[in-house]
């Protein structure tokens, strides 16, 4: 089967190139060369913060259909400097071919999720990763690292793409001098450098950005991160309809709750419906977990993009009446409008001015709402609405249940041991007692009945106990 793979060449102009998964990257070489009059061993192949080795192939590099990578020129390539400058700055892809820490496979989830719950297969041994996602009802689903929401033509939440590129020529010709370890190395400017190769660039700092996973992207298309959802790798149950899916939303409340993406959109939607959202000042408009938890509020607002485009801008309205009644101001009453204004403080006549479309004219009363009158109120409305309506109801047992943390606890518990050389935990998923810690500093062999280095005497009684 043959894969696209659309190149840019030196930063200028793009063209696909169709070769099997198996190629090599080295064919890939050769048919730029081919097509562009270069010779092969001139050139570099750049793709998600990483120079390509010849021997890679295109299935082992992640370059799925309609992929871009950058190639770039180096007619100096075989010079005693340029050799020099590879072991300096370019050996971080030795590096990457012992450990393949690719953008496409890293996984950033163990900076928002406690340490326990990040997946031990991940943690001890980056060279097989074991986790599985539960599968779905519509069939088993695919582990992801990423999802963002995608605006242009999905408009729904999707597997993402991470990938970087130069901060000064915006080119993905940038080689990052290492990967990044959490998502503040991603979303935080200026914290990990690199080498940019385009023609006369001297940039150095590494600017990360999300693509859509879904389907294939432009440049200018990108997605916002939404690092609270995950892949449910532990199997845990929704907070509210207790089913197990995949992938789900951690609140960042102590217990890190759980909840599905269905049932998000319905609390997000509850909530808006009822003007339940709460309004702080420098996160904006925003959801506590739904159990209640204290310090829970979900940070990043893009989140809320799960309730649809319709949906989404009530949210935005609301959002901006409740910052105008923060600053102290007031809604106009009328049905129609609903105009933010700023009157002096202890101004009770309000004119409703119109003005660039805003405003009806309409004049009332800052007590009351109603209709500008001298004498008292007799109807004293302000206090409408402060009874709130019944909040997201949660059952307590569920919650008990979708505790991220506490199923993590209670997995390591009945699956894992401390090694007893290094005392890290180790998994074991079936097979004999003969373990082998995966820590590369390690390897030590010892018996999981025993907890002692493997001896002729474990072998012999207890080897597959």
């Amino acid at each position: 089967m043959l894969q696209k793979v659309f190149v840019r060449f030196n930063s200028s102009h793009g063209f696909p190139v169709e070769l099997g998964l198996e190629a090599s990257i080295l064919q890939l070489k050769e048919a730029v060369a081919q097509r562009q009059g270069v010779p092969a061993d001139q050139l570099r192949v750049i793709f998600a913060g990483r120079e390509l080795s010849n021997d890679l192939t295109l299935q082992n590099c992640d370059l799925v259909q309609q992929s871009i990578v950058h190639i770039v020129q180096n007619p100096q390539k075989n010079s005693d400097k340029d050799e020099t400058e590879d072991n300096n700055t370019g050996g971080i892809l030795k590096t990457l071919e012992r450990v393949p820490e690719s953008l496409t496979r890293i996984d950033l989830s163990s900076s928002i999720l406690p340490s326990l719950s990040a997946g031990l297969a991940v943690i001890l041994d980056t060279k097989e990763p074991n986790i599985s996602p539960p599968s779905e009802k519509s069939g088993a689903a695919c582990y992801n690292s990423f999802y963002v929401f995608c605006k242009s033509s999905c408009q729904a939440v999707k597997p993402g793409k991470l990938r970087v590129r130069c901060s000064e020529c915006k080119q993905g010709t940038l080689t990052l001098a290492r990967g990044p370890s959490c998502w503040d190395d991603v979303l935080i400017p200026n914290r990990i450098t690199g080498v940019c190769r385009s023609p006369k660039c001297n940039g150095n700092v590494a600017e990360f950005y999300f693509k859509c996973g879904a389907h294939p992207t432009t440049d200018s298309e990108t997605s916002v991160a939404l690092n609270l959802i995950a892949t449910n790798s532990r199997g845990i149950t929704c907070i509210t309809c207790t089913d197990i899916r995949s992938p789900v939303l951690v609140f960042q409340c102590v217990h890190r709750h759980v909840i599905c993406l269905d049932c998000f959109h319905l609390y997000c939607v509850t909530m808006l419906n009822d003007r339940q959202f709460i309004y702080d000042p420098d996160l904006g408009y925003s959801l506590p977990c739904v159990a209640g938890c204290a310090d829970s509020l979900i940070k990043e607002v893009h989140h809320f993009r799960i309730l649809g485009e319709e949906q989404y801008n009530r949210y935005q309205r609301y959002g901006a009446e409740e910052c105008v009644l923060q600053m102290g101001g007031l809604l106009c009453p009328t049905p129609s409008c609903g105009a933010g204004l700023l009157p002096e403080p202890g101004v009770r006549k309000i004119v409703c001015e119109p003005g660039n479309g805003i405003g009806c004219g309409f004049v009332f009363c800052r007590e009351c709402k109603e209709e500008y009158h001298e004498e008292e109120c007799s109807s004293f409305l302000s206090t409408q609405g402060a009874a709130a309506q019944k909040g997201y109801a949660v059952d307590e047992n569920a919650a008990m249940q979708a505790r991220w943390e506490e199923a993590s606890k209670e997995t390591i518990k009945k699956t894992t041991k401390p090694c007893p050389n290094c005392h890290i935990p180790v998994e074991k998923n079936g097979g004999c007692m003969h373990m082998k810690c995966p820590r590369p500093q390690c390897r030590f062999e010892w018996c999981w009945n025993c907890g002692v280095e493997w001896n002729r005497t474990c072998m012999g009684n207890h080897w597959f106990d």
